[in-house]
């Protein structure tokens, strides 16, 4: 039997923090030595119907060193011609199809590439974690097409400073691959 005066249960995180955390989650399962990028679609009212990260196409072997080569004069060695960024892989692994006003939370801001295929997927609402400033003109690229759709873009910290923090600090424990109950 429950109290009549007892405290309404409260959830441990909120909503932003749980699903840029699942965003965190995948990214570390890419393989990618640069850059470990996640992405988590939700509906409208917070299920998860999609989650990715950056990571070479099914049947593209990760032991080949072709797919990681860092030479972005050529791109047959340039790792950029091969990985699959994190929001494209979300939005091809979801559940259902079309993705109306659904929204993807993404640990690095959009590329242009990523940005068309969130518009054209039905994406109308993109909350990303952090915004590589040496590609600020791609950002740009990325904000004209979300704006002349009708896309919103927000970063974490201007929507939930709360969820910013958890983030950050669970991005910090994933990057320094600890498990102690200290780091939590």
């Amino acid at each position: 039997m429950c109290p009549t005066n007892a405290a309404p249960p409260v959830a441990l995180i909120d909503w932003h923090s749980m699903f840029m955390g699942v965003a965190l989650l995948a990214s570390a399962r890419s393989k990618d030595h640069r850059t470990r990028n996640g992405a988590c679609i939700v509906t409208p009212d917070n299920r998860i119907i999609g989650v990715g990260y950056n990571g070479l196409p099914r049947g593209c072997d990760d032991q080949d060193p072709v797919y990681w080569a860092d030479d972005d004069d050529d791109p047959f060695h340039s790792r950029h011609s091969y990985v699959v960024h994190a929001e494209i892989n979300a939005t091809l692994n979801c559940v259902v199809l079309p993705l109306t006003d659904a929204t993807i939370y993404t640990t690095q801001f959009p590329c242009p590439r990523c940005a068309q295929a969130i518009i054209q997927a039905g994406i109308r609402r993109v909350i990303y974690l952090r915004e590589k400033m040496h590609h600020a003109r791609a950002n740009a690229a990325a904000v004209k097409m979300f704006g002349a759709s009708g896309v919103a873009c927000e970063a974490l910290e201007a929507v939930d400073p709360g969820a910013l923090e958890w983030s950050t600090r669970l991005a910090t424990f994933i990057a320094s691959g600890s498990s102690s109950d200290e780091d939590v």
